[in-house]
């Protein structure tokens, strides 16, 4: 079974007033404030001015009411910060401010019918307009705009005002507005391709450092096979042909050998997955794992070694009619809980029961040669798992040393399934390890 591999961020880049996503690796608060923030501040800086600026001139120079011209001040400011996340209604409330204050103001005060700072707002939210969103949207505030000077030329006639005069404010406007749809547009696209070629950095920059992790990998994977793969190569061989260079052996002795040389062949062919799974085979094989219901056979496995291993199972898991252990052994039969324990077990949970054995049945027997080992198993609403072993035996056995990354394994796997772990010596002298996996 191969471990998924980590999707590669898709996101990129973002920059104050586009809507670009994050860049890769950042964290979403920065982000969020980098896509949409930034706009929020400069926009309602811009908002405040206008409004600081437009109220009094309109009331002083245009000889609009001052409850009026705080009105048009304020719905022609409001309309920057709208248009960062909602344009339409952000056009709307710039045209009803441009049309009432064409309506309110005096038309011999000034420009007309567009005032300075309603052009100024006016050009100031196509221009937010076309570096937030798509280019139609600041196409159509334009137009709009346009639709807005074509209604004051038509009203010239009624206000008395020379044509040249409305004629140049409505064609400034549109100037105005025009170059800066041109410009947010071109910037947006300008920002756009950059990001891309951000993006584009920072998958290459991803890639390269897979393809270094795999050489690493590919090298352990080297360093094991000619280390590790071969030494078990040796032992298998030497097991499976002593029976053939070694004549007279008597039948415990060949089935000690026979176990020798099972046990490696097993450890071989673990050890092949493993390397084919860290050089990053396609093809590494997918022969299913070991699950809870192979423990009985790694306790018979172990005990065929010379080790004393008990084994106690939950008799809620054993099948209809009951299963008897070996005389003796308090050992139970592979088959006689894989039927059951399969249905009430998760897979990944099984593999995790099994490998905790495994690793506190080899500790234990690294540690305390000698030592008589005790294996409890319950399944419940959790699975309950206790292996404990007692002091080393004296005489004739030494303790071999570990890496010391047994226990800590433990703890990773039951603790990435929500698990819990206890491992501690015991009063009579020896260790044991308990571990709590919720199903």
């Amino acid at each position: 079974m191969r471990a998924a591999e980590p999707s590669a961020p898709s996101s990129v880049s973002s920059t104050p007033f586009s809507g670009e996503a994050r860049p890769p690796g950042s964290s979403p608060a920065r982000a969020s404030f980098s896509r949409s923030g930034w706009a929020w501040l400069l926009t309602s800086c811009a908002a405040v001015i206008l409004i600081a600026t437009g109220w009094p001139v309109l009331a002083a120079v245009h000889h609009t009411h001052v409850a009026i011209a705080m009105v048009l001040a304020v719905a022609q400011a409001a309309a920057l910060p709208l248009a960062v996340r909602r344009p339409l209604p952000a056009i709307g409330v710039g045209l009803a401010a441009a049309l009432g204050t064409m309506s309110a103001v005096d038309p011999d005060s000034g420009p007309w019918p567009w005032p300075v700072t309603t052009l100024i707002a006016y050009v100031l939210l196509v221009l937010v307009l076309a570096l937030r969103h798509p280019w139609r949207l600041g196409a159509a505030a334009w137009l709009a705009g346009a639709v807005v000077g074509g209604l004051g030329l038509a009203l010239i006639p009624d206000t008395g005002l020379p044509p040249g005069r409305v004629l140049s404010n409505v064609t400034m406007v549109a100037s105005l507005t025009g170059g800066a749809l041109a410009v947010g547009s071109a910037l947006r696209v300008l920002l756009a391709s950059r990001n891309q070629l951000d993006h584009e950095r920072q998958l290459t920059a991803e890639e390269e450092t897979k393809r270094r992790e795999l050489q690493q990998r590919n090298r352990i994977a080297q360093e094991l096979h000619d280390v590790v793969a071969h030494s078990m190569s040796v032992i298998s061989v030497q097991a499976t042909t002593a029976p053939y260079r070694l004549p007279g052996m008597d039948e415990p002795t060949r089935g000690e050998f026979d176990s020798i040389a099972d046990s490696s062949r097993r450890a071989l062919t673990e050890m092949r997955g493993l390397l084919a799974i860290l050089r990053g085979d396609d093809a590494a094989d997918t022969a299913p794992q070991p699950t809870i219901a192979d423990i009985p056979r790694l306790v018979a496995t172990t005990r065929s070694s010379g080790a004393q291993v008990g084994l106690e199972i939950d008799p809620e898991l054993l099948p209809q009619g009951g299963a008897t252990a070996e005389p003796g052994t308090g050992v139970l039969g592979a088959a006689s809980a894989a039927g059951d324990w399969s249905a009430v077990v998760p897979p990944a949970t099984g593999l995790t029961a099994y490998r905790v054995v495994q690793e506190a049945i080899s500790n234990a027997l690294r540690h305390a040669p000698g030592a008589a080992i005790r294996v409890q198993v319950s399944v419940g609403d959790q699975i309950g798992i206790r292996i404990a072993n007692g002091p080393a035996a004296r005489g004739g056995f030494v303790a071999s040393p570990g890496a010391g990354l047994g226990l800590k394994g433990i703890r990773e796997r039951v603790t990435a399934l929500g698990g819990t772990v206890k491992a501690g010596p015991t009063p009579e002298g020896g260790f044991a390890v308990k571990a709590r996996l919720p199903l």
